[in-house]
């Protein structure tokens, strides 16, 4: 009886399983690193442990999840797996997913599941992904001249990002242009070790071969697969010394004039980015896109200086001389600036010929100055012959003309001239003056200095009809506001004139806030129509020399 009964339990264990094989298990009992981070395009490796504790071998599919979805910026999203976990025990297993270049960034809280048969264990994750280490390069200024044989600078910036860190190459390479033999860029490496921005100035060298002219290129940074560029423009210039600038554009983007270059005084032109140019005080040569020496276009006369320039920089006038020094005018010229050619003037052979300035009217050029013989005959030119000459009087020179081409300020047998262009009619402004060669007239028309002497800074400054005698040479004249400003120089310092306090200002003082350290404004000698462009002569400590400055402001700051 007890047999019968032990037996039938026996079978009823077994039907209910009681008495059979444990079923094996599998348990994801944790994952390390347990909040990796990563980068784009990079792969992570996770170390998964698992546990049993029945015991396992088979098969198993290993896959991350976000959402109960394949997470589509890793791979492979399942691998297969043959596990064995004895009883009781942990077994690692290595898990590498590769994380897409395009991932986004940020951490996502993802799941890590072991699937078997069908059952599944599983574990939560949290993966940050990064941005790759970076960097990013800027140049300032962008653009740069250097004279041939020499060198100039720009500041190369570079910012590291998400924990870039090592060494950055450096070289010069074609953009648009090609990299001008002779051409070189130091240094050739710049090292990054912080967080911080790293600054470095670069220095560009050009070979006294190196090719004159305007190059548009790169400089490139390459760290490992990295590579970044910057855009750099190097205008290579024909070396030069003793520039001066004697008038300006109305934007004043196009500057004339003259420097010694090739063992004498040679007509000059220059281009700048006026516009690019913030607030602040420039010297020329650091600035200029272009610096062009013009051909006089006259064999006999090869030296000279271009006097003057239209409102639209298209054209420019001065003169060709003998001598080596241009100390005297020979030759009357005109230059088409947009093509460098120059425009020899109607006037005399024998010499003493000279453009001081020149203005358009519609699509008329006017060009205004003096004609030997006859002592000389003052006379204005339009389109390039001679279009009027004063025949009634002994001798005089015209000198200056309004930037619409209406009015010209002349010397006339030592009196102080205004002439109308279109009414054809001559105004007596000053009764006596000393000097024969210089005048200036306002943009409007409404005042005129005219030098008082021909061996000193005197001048004569007639507005709303009364006459100023001011001891300064001069450069330009404007009207605001009721008050005339004469801008130019006394006494070796660059000064403001104004008919309403009859007082010389100091512009070093009134432009003390953006003067480099130990420069001296010593002269003005133009000022753009736009008010916003002022060129002069200035002390410069560094090399010992007096050079044309660019001074980016309001002219009349300071002034109430």
């Amino acid at each position: 009886m007890w047999y019968g009964l032990l037996t039938g339990l026996a079978l009823l264990l077994a039907a209910c399983g009681g008495g059979g094989q444990p079923q094996p298990d599998l348990t994801l009992a944790g994952i390390s690193p347990q909040n990796p981070t990563v980068v784009q395009g990079e792969t992570v490796t996770l170390t998964l442990t698992f546990t049993s504790q029945n015991g396992f071998q088979g098969p198993v599919s290993l896959s991350v999840l976000e959402g109960e979805q394949p997470v589509s910026w890793l791979s492979p999203n399942a691998v297969q797996r043959n596990l064995n976990v004895p009883r009781g025990q942990q077994v690692p297993e290595t898990l590498q997913v590769q994380v897409a270049p395009n991932a986004p960034i940020g951490s996502r809280n993802l799941t890590v599941r072991a699937a078997y048969g069908n059952q599944v264990t599983e574990r939560a994750l949290t993966l940050t992904v990064n941005a790759p280490p970076d960097f990013a390069i800027s140049l300032n200024p962008t653009s740069l001249t250097v004279q041939q044989g020499s060198s100039g600078q720009t500041t190369l910036t570079v910012t590291p990002q998400n924990g870039f860190t090592g060494t950055v190459n450096l070289s010069l390479v074609a953009g648009q242009d090609q990299v001008p033999q002779g051409l070189t860029l130091s240094p050739g490496s710049v090292q990054v070790s912080g967080t911080s921005p790293v600054n470095q100035s670069l220095t560009l060298s050009a070979q006294s071969t190196t090719p004159t002219g305007t190059y548009r290129l790169k400089v490139r940074a390459t760290s490992g697969s990295l590579t970044r560029e910057a855009d750099l423009t190097v205008a290579v210039l024909t070396p030069y010394t003793n520039a001066y600038v004697h008038q300006v554009s109305g934007d004043g983007s196009v500057l004339v004039g003259s420097a010694f270059v090739s063992g004498g005084v040679r007509p000059m032109v220059w281009r700048i980015n006026a516009a690019s140019l913030s607030p602040g005080f420039y010297w020329l040569s650091a600035i200029a896109q272009q610096a062009t020496v013009l051909d006089t276009g006259v064999p006999s006369a090869p030296y000279g200086v271009v006097l003057g320039v239209t409102a639209d920089g298209q054209v420019g006038c001065g003169y060709g001389s003998v001598s080596t020094s241009a100390s005297s005018g020979d030759r009357a010229l005109a230059w088409d600036l947009t093509t460098l050619q120059p425009i020899p003037l109607p006037d005399h052979p024998s010499g003493g010929n000279v453009a001081y300035a020149c203005a358009k009217s519609g699509g008329d050029v006017y060009i205004v100055g003096r004609v030997y013989p006859d002592f000389p005959r003052p006379t204005i030119w339009k389109n390039y012959t001679i279009w009027h000459q004063n025949t009634s009087v002994a001798y005089g020179i015209f000198h200056d003309i309004t930037p619409d081409a209406s009015k010209a300020s002349a010397q006339l047998v030592y009196q102080g001239w205004v002439y109308d262009l279109n009414g054809n009619q001559y105004t007596r402004l000053v009764p006596s003056i000393g000097g024969a060669y210089r005048s200036r007239i306002s943009p409007d028309g409404q005042s005129v200095a005219f030098s008082d002497s021909d061996s000193s800074a005197r001048a004569k400054v007639w507005y709303g009809g009364n006459v100023y005698s001011v001891n300064m040479g001069f450069g330009a004249v404007r009207v605001r506001d009721g008050v005339a400003y004469v801008f130019g120089s006394s006494n070796g310092l660059a000064v403001r004139w104004r008919s309403d306090t009859q007082a010389q200002e100091n512009l070093n003082t009134v432009f003390a806030d953006v003067l480099p350290q130990g420069v001296t404004l010593k002269g003005i000698s133009a000022v753009s129509l736009d008010n916003r462009i002022i060129v002069g002569i200035a002390y410069n400590p560094t090399t010992s020399q007096d050079e044309p400055f660019v001074l980016v402001g309001d002219p009349f700051q300071g002034a109430p």
